[in-house]
């Protein structure tokens, strides 16, 4: 049989509903430790699982239909998220052991975006961002711009001048486009998602870059779609969606997607990790939060521009 037509995508608000119910099943892997202020804790293991479940699933709620099932879900992981952080007392106590780490402000924007806010950590933030030491440190561009991301939604002052930080970036420098890899992928999604408020808002991402973009993401999705990185391939798919012409090629990455979706819900990080690691949480629960972050976002900008989301029925995608 042959296979689906160009640009017919699969049932991306399927694809992102059952992403959100494995979230929902594996609250209990995303709960933090008895004291997550420990040193003795892997932040990668505790604080940043909690800190991505907070963030995609806000953003998806932002961009779902009001009162859509896609809404309700992600609405309840957010509100999980905030309650595991002691309704922000965690991230204050966590700005107390580690002044300076910048962990603690970008995960709190998330909450205070949504209007969730703790007055504690706030005066802390304030008298620590108006140090010599944060406007100081010596941080990646990248990281640069989520910190720059963060102090915007609180209202802070700005620690360096943005469009400087942005241009110093893979993505911001235009980088020649073959010399993209894992890792400048990685960077040139956080880019966009932090200058365009994670996808909210596309006019916060500069016209060159954006015209860069449209030019170059499709070789890169179909590098990463074929290699099996299923995670980065999400990413690049909700990239794709803050564009205001939808490039070439989506429909066989999303395709790609939804083949490697699990039963339950779950997206493996990788086509190698899901046939040496089925169902493991640590290499789960990234990839499926962007599919639904992916899939959210673009459902989204199709309703903004008025375009309608072809999908290929599912008994036609089960016989691909």
């Amino acid at each position: 049989m042959s296979g689906p037509g160009p640009g017919l995508l699969p049932d991306l608000d399927q694809l992102a509903l059952r992403a959100l119910s494995w979230a929902r099943d594996r609250e209990s892997d995303f709960r933090l430790p008895e004291d997550p202020t420990d040193p003795a804790h892997p932040r990668d293991r505790t604080l940043r699982p909690l800190a991505e479940l907070a963030q995609l699933s806000h953003t998806i709620a932002r961009v779902s239909e009001p009162g859509s099932r896609r809404e309700v879900r992600a609405r309840a992981l957010f509100a999980f998220a905030w309650r595991e952080t002691a309704e922000g007392e965690v991230l204050a106590a966590l700005a107390r052991r580690e002044p300076f780490a910048t962990y603690p402000l970008e995960m709190y924007a998330a909450f205070a975006e949504a209007g969730l806010r703790h007055p504690g950590f706030e005066h802390q933030v304030r008298r620590l961002t108006g140090t010599r030491q944060w406007r100081l440190a010596e941080r990646d561009a990248t990281r640069t711009l989520a910190v720059l991301h963060a102090e915007r939604t609180l209202g802070l002052s700005p620690h360096r001048d943005q469009a400087a930080a942005q241009s110093a970036t893979w993505l911001g420098g235009l980088a020649e486009p073959w010399s993209f890899t894992t890792q400048s992928g990685y960077a040139a999604t956080h880019h966009v998602f932090h200058l365009t408020d994670w996808g909210t808002r596309p006019a916060g991402l500069p016209p060159e870059v954006r015209e860069h973009l449209r030019l170059w993401l499709p070789a890169w999705l179909a590098c990463t779609a074929e290699a099996g990185d299923w995670d980065l391939t999400g990413e690049l798919l909700a990239v794709a969606a803050v564009l205001d012409e939808e490039p070439p090629g989506l429909a066989a990455a999303w395709h790609t997607l939804a083949r490697a979706q699990r039963p339950d819900g779950a997206l493996p990080h990788s086509r190698e990790l899901a046939e040496r690691a089925p169902g493991d949480f640590v290499h789960s629960y990234h990839a499926t939060l962007v599919l639904a972050l992916a899939a959210s976002l673009t459902l989204h900008h199709r309703r903004r521009t008025r375009e309608p989301a072809a999908t290929l029925p599912a008994s036609l995608l089960e016989a691909t």
